[in-house]
């Protein structure tokens, strides 16, 4: 009797341990496939970041010409509605997520300010159109959610505009930035084709420099070319709404 019933307790003991390693064991897969190529649209907040510097020697521009190139120029800072449209593909290994995705946004990220230079005449305006980028994703899936980290290409047109009111004379330059592109998101699978998510991105769009006329509103040039060199980077935050086509 003794021996049956330490026969049944050695029994129970390892049915309990077996049963709690299921509870605690690592869940392996995903009741959920995300694997599939993805197309949708996102919409949020962009903060911009812009800087322009007159770097004609020896001395200022025509529009700073009270210091030494190189050492003035002029921020912009605006926070403002953005949105595109992206399309990617990814595959799913037990619950690791891989794949790539690019996207396309437009920015309403536009500031005007007053020249600390020449307050009484000039204005000087910052501004960033649009941006793309190019990324790889890698990303770890708990069924329907799916967090993921990102990185890779950014590019995008930046505008800057320097304008003397009393002379009546613009120098503006237009120019597509590259530089990359780094973020995180959380999607969430509402169904099996479509899935809501939001996501972080910094995009440093680099620097460049350029050279153009001052031109007059009469549409004549003046002797004095501007070269200036322009930064911006971007910290968007989007509201993503995405349908997939298969596995």
């Amino acid at each position: 009797m003794k021996r049956l019933l330490a026969i049944i307790a050695l029994t129970g003991l390892g049915a309990t341990t077996a049963s709690a390693a299921d509870i605690t064991a690592p869940v392996t897969g995903s009741a959920y496939d995300w694997s599939g190529f993805y197309a949708g649209a996102h919409i949020g907040v962009a903060n911009g970041n812009i800087s322009a510097t007159d770097v004609t020697q020896p001395n200022g521009g025509f529009f700073t010409d009270l210091v030494p190139a190189g050492t003035e120029g002029f921020d912009f800072r605006d926070a403002n509605i953005a949105g595109g449209v992206h399309v990617g593909a990814q595959y799913q290994w037990q619950q690791f997520v891989l794949g790539g995705e690019a996207t396309w946004t437009a920015t309403g990220i536009r500031k005007e300010i007053v020249s600390p230079y020449f307050p009484d005449t000039d204005t000087e305006t910052g501004k960033i159109q649009h941006y793309a980028t190019v990324v790889g994703k890698i990303g770890y899936a708990f069924d329907r959610v799916l967090i993921y980290a990102k990185g890779g290409y950014a590019g995008g047109k930046v505008g800057f505009k320097a304008r003397d009111n009393d002379a009546l004379v613009t120098y503006e330059q237009n120019e597509w930035h590259n530089g990359y592109a780094l973020g995180l998101g959380i999607d969430y699978a509402l169904t099996d084709r479509l899935s809501l998510g939001v996501d972080y991105t910094h995009v440093d769009l680099g620097s460049k420099t350029s050279t153009g006329p001052n031109v007059f509103d009469d549409g004549s040039l003046g002797s004095n070319p501007e070269t200036y060199k322009t930064k911006a980077r971007v910290d968007a935050v989007m509201a993503r709404l995405s349908f997939k086509f298969g596995g």
